[in-house]
């Protein structure tokens, strides 16, 4: 059954059919037996971040929730920007839209790693959507405002001691000795730190934290809390149930291997910390072999596909399983 009073934005619907269906098995296996699914999609996979909030109910609660305005209609835009040269590197967005009143843009961006130029990353996007308002025959540079938002399952690094349950975050240009004297307000940065947030569901007090425990643990709800009723409609939309055939594979395909890069990028990360160490590196390493071992496992990555990430037999796979 599909939605009847939510419907998904033909444009991100295009987006969303350009991603490839795998041939991975676990996906078939998925495919085979629906009722190892979750009741609601892992918001943190590209394919689930992009169908919900492709759907305009959820985009516009997630802007009027965590943003300082109103938005009363958004209209999608294409997720590329089209390059002048064949030097220029392509921008390619999670979501963008423009707000159909007042011209602002918001770009949502969902990152599961830490990765060391995610910052440069945000920065060279949100630079692309200010750059590209002002065509060439113009004689004034006209702005609206860029709202860069990015949802960061993991804990960026601050100069100074963040207080606990402190997930928001906001960057503008300001002058450095003077803090309320702002340059301009035509470029935001909004980082939602999803592992800052320490509370449960229960203690959440406002929708931004909401918000934040949604997006890392929509997957784990197996019905829709009665406390919050204005976020009914997110986990309508959220319902694995709800998918068709081809979108469900698309889902499924996304999340394989996303979950596959994330392990595998945790174990090399966890080995070259324990190897790092001058005390106790055989120790570490064993450990950290033995917990990715199991993590994959979790997961459903084949043996063989661990023994060649490990370098372990598979008689030493099946130990530390058992």
């Amino acid at each position: 059954m599909k939605h009847h009073t939510f419907q998904l934005d033909p444009t991100v619907r295009k987006q969303l059919q350009d991603i490839a269906i795998t041939q991975d098995p676990r996906v078939q296996e998925l495919l085979d037996n629906p009722g190892r699914l979750p009741t609601f999609l892992d918001f943190r996979v590209d394919y689930a971040f992009k169908y919900i909030l492709g759907h305009k109910e959820a985009l516009l609660k997630l802007l009027n929730d965590i943003l300082p305005l109103h938005v009363d209609d958004v209209e999608y835009l294409p997720n590329e920007i089209p390059v002048i040269s064949e030097k220029e590197k392509r921008s390619v967005f999670d979501v963008i839209c423009t707000n159909r009143t007042t011209g602002e843009r918001f770009l949502c961006e969902m990152q599961r790693r830490a990765d060391s130029d995610m910052d440069d990353r945000l920065l060279f996007y949100g630079s692309a959507l200010v750059h590209n308002q002002v065509e060439r025959a113009s004689e004034r540079y006209l702005l609206r405002p860029v709202y860069v938002i990015c949802v960061a399952d993991y804990e960026r690094p601050h100069a100074t001691p963040i207080p606990d349950d402190n997930f928001f975050f906001s960057y503008r240009l300001r002058e450095d000795k003077w803090q309320e004297d702002i340059l301009t307000n035509k470029l935001q940065f909004i980082y939602l730190e999803l592992p800052r947030l320490k509370k449960g569901w229960e203690a959440t007090e406002t929708n931004a934290e909401r918000w934040c425990y949604i997006f890392r643990n929509l997957y784990t709800f197996v019905s829709i809390p009665g406390d919050a009723p204005e976020f009914e409609p997110i986990f309508e939309i959220a319902r694995t149930g709800e998918l068709d055939k081809n979108e469900l594979k698309r889902y499924l395909s996304t999340m394989v291997t996303e979950y596959d890069k994330l392990v595998i990028g945790e174990y090399n990360r966890e080995l070259g910390r324990k190897e790092g160490r001058e005390e106790g590196r055989k120790e570490g390493r064993e450990e950290a072999v033995r917990s990715m071992v199991l993590e994959m496992k979790r997961i459903g990555i084949p043996a063989e596909q661990i023994v060649r990430i490990t370098h372990l037999s598979e008689e030493q796979i099946s130990e530390i399983s058992n």
